[in-house]
């Protein structure tokens, strides 16, 4: 009696880029999500995002990652999968072989753009790394990406216009902030426990900047 050969999961075929791309921004029950979704396998696994990929941002903080164990994954380090946030899909990460026309192994990056519009950052070789200021809406962030090993992170806390402007105004205060930000972002009390970031982040900036 012959054995009979494990067989490899089928993968999904190839689509066309907006397929893919006007799933961006649509609930995950959308008609437009649902076709991605059958498009790669019907299968997929929801996970939180992990450190690898850490963010914090104070609008966007409910985000997942739905793995889809059927398709290729987009290179050798990540996997075909969507960013859901708050069930809207924010991003998506695919195979070059799932998408018609493209080639190579670098993946395809599909990302919901973003309205931050970028007013400040210091210049200069002493200011590689520091964080931008950043304007959404009527609001103001500090955008800070912080190197951590193997894995960078990126954090967006919030600034009331006076704390943005004595920022912006004192390359000193600038340099204590963001220093005082990273300690938080890479201290064991983060790690333990994230959601002790926002208020200790925000005790930071009002410490150093006011809180008005």
């Amino acid at each position: 009696m012959k054995k009979s050969k494990a067989t490899k999961p089928k993968h999904p075929l190839a689509a066309p880029r907006e397929t893919f791309a006007n799933a961006l921004g649509r609930p995950v029950d959308s008609v437009e999500a649902r076709t991605v979704i059958d498009v790669l396998g019907g299968t997929y696994e929801v996970r939180p995002i992990g450190r690898s990929t850490a963010r914090y941002d104070p609008d966007r903080v409910c985000t997942v990652a739905w793995d889809f164990p059927s398709a290729p994954p987009a290179n050798r380090w990540t996997a075909t999968h969507l960013g859901v946030r708050d069930d809207t899909i924010v991003w998506i990460t695919l195979s070059s072989t799932l998408v018609e026309g493209v080639r190579g192994d670098q993946g395809v990056f599909l990302r919901l753009s973003d309205d931050d519009e970028q007013i400040f950052r210091p210049q200069g070789s002493d200011w590689n790394w520091a964080p931008a200021i950043v304007r959404r809406g009527a609001g103001y962030l500090l955008d800070l990406d912080v190197g951590q090993g193997h894995w960078d992170g990126n954090y967006k806390f919030p600034l009331t216009p006076r704390q943005a402007a004595s920022l912006e105004a004192d390359p000193l205060l600038y340099r204590e902030v963001w220093n005082g930000l990273v300690r938080i972002c890479q201290s064991r009390r983060f790690f333990d426990d994230p959601t002790t970031l926002p208020a200790d982040a925000q005790a930071v900036i009002d410490a150093r900047c006011g809180r008005g």
